[in-house]
């Protein structure tokens, strides 16, 4: 008997509750409704001994019920005035306002949703300006539900704002894709006449990149499809037909006069968002104002101008809510942090660039010590000057200011020029140490006296990655592994061309485009050129294990290649240019040097060749207009040191044959030698 008696009385619980929510829609008062509630406390007591879960069930209900008795019990107000008043209640707002009131509770839908509400429907839609009256197959409520709804129709999805007038449907692109075919794929599916799918199917043209696609709806032509099964035979269409005709001129002054209604839509609604989108502007634009003058007055104006872009799009400016004090306390803080920022970031990169300006003004006036000191003296990189302890205290101490422009000056670098004889000799007292262990990888015998013999010759590996803008005469030698004497390959470009790859835009190396001596680790012995040039030495009967290469530039001998001599001429040319000659060839190199007669005569056929290369040069226009010179001779002219053998002079001469019989002269041909008659 105690279990059924807890089950009636769990079943009076139930039968309260349902009482209560049944309240909601009558005219009972709130005492009614707070007596309902006072019954079902007094019976939670009484099953709250015997049946917990029961208890639990029933409170939640009731609280569930009191909930939304307070939400109805407001509408519930609407019933105690007159209908007139309600309905010039209702005719102040606007149609989505009504929409979202049909739908709260039974009653005032039953209202809305009437006939006789048609002038509160049209009343609410006279406030929206500009907007066409319904069409003739829509009521107002359905009106008001395609233009101001932002649900999907067929999924409910939202937020939607994809309109298809012409369909009296408001789609999201799933349901678009799945309702809505291009021509082929509609006739395809429905097997519908073209004429009919053109002039009767409502279209909606997709916006693509660069075009548009027009697709047709599947629902509308498969109907299409079943009204026209009337007016076939066998399939045809029977386009003759009176009955035809009719029915195919009446769809199309519809589905004209949808169009045409579709096409006054399509016109206010790109009115509709031109309008909000002037209003979201005016109203960011009046917070924006609203935010300048407040952190104007906290000292922040001038940053604001000089970062306009990254302020004005902010998150926390570029709104259209208004601004409010409350709003101010929220977001005064992280503006601050943020223009704080802006300012170290600008404050920085004035820094940044003063500092590019300064190392490239130091470089400048590094060069001007160069060109003054004598052609033939090895000056260090400027890039290592600039790293020296000088160079830096003067272009990163000096006190920088933003307002004014620079105040170094060429005095400002005078301590800092003092300091340069002193560090070039250490500089390549470290360089030379660097070679010698170059040399030593491949034999390991070397000495730093080795470095000054006439065979000793690097060069720069061609396969480290060069930057693609790199000036032709920096990417050139990289390509072509020329032999470098020591003088040369302490100053070649090719030893401080940058890599490619990411750098700080503010680096050293960034800003004078070169990295320091070799810090890629290109440089090399160049085994080859070394091997040539033993036997060019022992062709100028000199041993080349001791024979340094200012000996060899004081000689300056002639050679002439037999490997490349023919019958009518022979190609003659310096001992520098004999050690490039071949390099790259697996042709054993057989030198002769030219006796005084033949030296004499290649001298004047170089002189001849320096003329003609030089004609009309800025080089000749130099010697004639600077010293009055008008003979260009090799005496006139210096190559600097970090000009590769290919690009100096003299160049190969090829001297024609006499027909006198020449002296026998020593000719070294691989590890003999030979005598041969001229």
């Amino acid at each position: 008997m105690s279990r059924r008696s807890a089950r009636l009385q769990q079943q009076g619980v139930v039968k309260a509750v349902d009482a209560v929510v049944d309240d909601t829609l009558s005219n009972s008062g709130d005492d009614e409704f707070r007596d309902a509630g006072e019954d079902a406390e007094e019976i939670e007591v009484v099953t709250k001994k015997k049946r917990r879960k029961v208890v639990k069930s029933t409170a939640a209900r009731d609280q569930k019920v009191k909930r939304v008795r307070g939400r109805r019990g407001i509408l519930s107000s609407l019933r105690e005035f007159p209908l007139d008043i309600v309905a010039e209640i209702f005719g102040h707002l606007n149609p989505m306002d009504l929409l979202n009131l049909a739908r709260t509770t039974k009653e005032i839908r039953g209202i809305l949703m009437s006939r006789s509400s048609t002038f509160i429907w049209k009343e609410s839609r006279s406030h929206v300006e500009g907007l066409p009256d319904p069409p003739r197959d829509l009521s107002e409520p359905q009106y008001a539900n395609l233009c101001f709804s932002t649900h999907c129709h067929q999924c409910l999805a939202i937020p939607v704002s994809t309109i298809i007038w012409s369909a009296r449907m408001r789609l999201c692109k799933k349901c678009i894709e799945a309702q809505f075919g291009n021509l082929e794929c509609v006739t395809d599916k429905t097997k519908l006449e073209l004429n009919l799918l053109r002039s009767l199917v409502p279209s909606y043209r997709e916006p693509r990149w660069r075009r548009t696609q027009e697709l047709f709806s599947i629902d509308v032509a498969t109907r299409l499809k079943e009204e026209s099964a009337a007016f076939r035979e066998n399939g045809t269409l029977q386009m003759s037909d009176p009955k035809y005709k009719a029915w195919f001129t009446q769809k199309e002054d519809e589905m004209k006069e949808i169009k045409a209604h579709a096409e006054l839509c399509v016109g206010w609604a790109a009115n509709r968002t031109s309008e909000r989108r002037n209003e979201l502007d005016d109203a960011r634009a009046l917070r924006k104002e609203a935010i300048v003058e407040r952190l104007t007055a906290l000292g922040w104006g001038e940053e604001i101008l000089l970062h306009k872009y990254e302020f004005s799009y902010h998150k926390l400016v570029n709104q259209p809510k208004k601004l409010t004090d409350r709003i101010w306390k929220n977001i005064e803080a992280p503006l601050v942090e943020l223009l704080t920022d802006l300012k170290a970031k600008r404050l920085a990169a004035v820094r940044a660039r003063i500092m590019r300006e300064r190392r490239l003004f130091a470089a400048q006036v590094y060069n001007k010590f160069r060109e003054a000191l004598p052609p033939d003296v090895v000056c260090p990189a400027k890039i290592d000057v600039l790293q020296t302890e000088p160079f830096r205290v003067v272009i990163e101490d000096t006190p920088v200011d933003p307002e004014v422009e620079d105040i170094l000056t060429e005095e400002s670098f005078t301590a800092a020029i003092s300091s340069l004889p002193e560090f070039s000799a250490d500089w390549r007292q470290r360089k030379e140490e660097e070679l010698v262990k170059i040399m030593q990888k491949i034999r390991p015998d070397s000495v730093k006296a080795d470095l000054h013999l006439a065979t000793t010759f690097f060069t720069c590996s061609p396969t480290n990655p060069v930057m693609p803008r790199m000036p032709l005469k920096i990417r050139v030698p990289l390509s072509i592994p020329a032999p470098l004497s020591l003088s040369t390959i302490l100053v070649h470009p090719s030893t401080m061309a940058m890599r490619s790859g990411v750098w700080d835009p503010d680096s050293l190396e960034r800003t004078l485009t070169e990295e320091a001596w070799n810090a890629a680790g290109r440089v090399r012995l160049h085994e080859q050129a070394q091997r040539n040039a033993r036997f060019v030495v022992e062709a100028c009967g000199l041993d080349p294990d001791i024979t340094t290469s200012t000996e060899m530039d004081d000689i300056n001998p002639a050679l002439e290649c037999l490997n490349c001599s023919g019958e009518d001429d022979r190609l003659v040319m310096r001992w520098i240019r004999a050690t490039y000659h071949i390099c790259g060839s697996a042709t054993t190199p057989s030198w002769k040097r030219l006796n005084v007669d033949k030296e004499r005569l290649l001298e004047a056929e170089e002189r001849k060749d320096l003329q003609r290369r030089t004609s009309n040069s800025l080089l000749q226009d130099h010697l004639f207009n600077e010293h009055n010179i008008s003979d260009m001779t090799s005496e006139n002219l210096v190559c600097a040191l970090d000009v590769g053998p290919s690009n100096r002079f003299p160049y190969p001469i090829r001297l024609k044959s006499s027909a006198e019989t020449e002296a026998a002269e020593d000719i070294h041909t691989g590890n003999e030698i030979v005598a041969e008659d001229g």
